[in-house]
């Protein structure tokens, strides 16, 4: 059985993160990515799955587009006691990383609730905190639009008033809204159509809906979110720039917010370092919350081939 073989029996036989799962690697990322895995015995307990690039002469694993969080899957260990759980990471993490290719460039997001990565840190790699904003939807509806700013309330009641909301299985609107804010803003694509419908991919299965305003027959914004067993995650989201006061995209993340709801997930912004979006997310009433980027150069003098990859 090979390691991606193993991988995918792994995911059937456990609960896994979306973004740590067989079914995204395979079906969104497809190609230029591989997996380590972790076994006691013929068992697999852990899985590690990357991808890796090659540009420019460097060799580089790093974080896939629109996957956020690329932890390590790792089987539970149900009654374990503290120190037997973070004794077990610890073989895990250090295994892995003895594993780990060759390589020039190595960034990895872990998820929020991978707190333990000191076997990295032990290994030179430096830990940055980054940071995303979680929105547990446990309150009422009321509550959860009482928790809203100010502002924001009046933006979506504005909107609810002028616009049009409705439920889509076409991401073709997403993208060339994608397109219209590139050639306005000159705000970047790191992605095509293709990618966007693979990920499309998750809405037969239950795991995504995209969603869209209109102002009479014209798309103005919509909004691709996924989801998992805990959390639901925005995923992409863009509104014409010529609306960008209209309110659409705060009601299509309101609107978001009400299907995690329905779901019992809480609601990942997937944050951003960036101020005015760190900003408008925190507007939603969310809890900004830490997670840690594990990254290593081999030489400082390819820093500045980072944006590059």
């Amino acid at each position: 059985m090979t390691a991606k073989e193993e991988f995918k029996l792994f995911c059937e036989q456990n609960e896994v993160d979306l973004f740590t799962s067989y079914w995204w690697w395979a079906n969104v990322i497809e190609n230029n990515w591989d997996v380590i895995t972790y076994k006691k015995g013929n068992q697999v307990l852990a899985c590690f799955p990357f991808h890796f690039r090659k540009k420019l002469g460097v060799s580089a694993i790093i974080p896939p587009v629109l996957t956020p969080y690329q932890g390590i899957a790792i089987a539970k260990q149900p009654g374990a006691k503290m120190d037997k759980q973070i004794s077990h990471i610890r073989k895990v993490q250090e295994a892995i990383i003895d594993q780990i290719p060759n390589n020039s460039l190595f960034i990895r997001q872990f998820r929020v609730n991978d707190h333990y990565l000191l076997p990295f840190y032990w290994n030179d790699y430096e830990l940055k905190v980054r940071y995303t904003y979680l929105l547990s939807t446990e309150k009422s509806e009321n509550e959860l639009f009482s928790s809203l700013k100010d502002t924001l309330r009046k933006e979506i009641n504005k909107a609810k008033n002028s616009l049009h909301y409705s439920i889509s299985d076409d991401v073709n609107n997403l993208f060339l809204l994608k397109q219209k804010n590139h050639k306005v803003n000159s705000e970047p694509i790191a992605y095509n159509l293709e990618y966007l419908n693979k990920i499309c991919q998750l809405i037969p299965l239950q795991k995504a809906q995209l969603m869209e305003i209109k102002e009479g027959n014209t798309v103005i914004a919509a909004l691709l979110v996924t989801w998992d067993h805990t959390q639901m995650y925005y995923t992409c989201g863009a509104v014409d720039p010529k609306y960008k006061n209209s309110g659409a995209l705060s009601w299509l993340l309101w609107e978001a917010l009400l299907k995690a709801k329905k779901l019992q997930l809480s609601f990942n912004f997937e944050g951003s370092m960036i101020k005015p979006i760190e900003r408008y997310f925190a507007s939603f009433g969310g809890t900004p919350t830490p997670f840690i980027e594990a990254r290593k150069i081999s030489t400082k003098v390819l820093e500045p081939l980072l944006k590059k990859f």
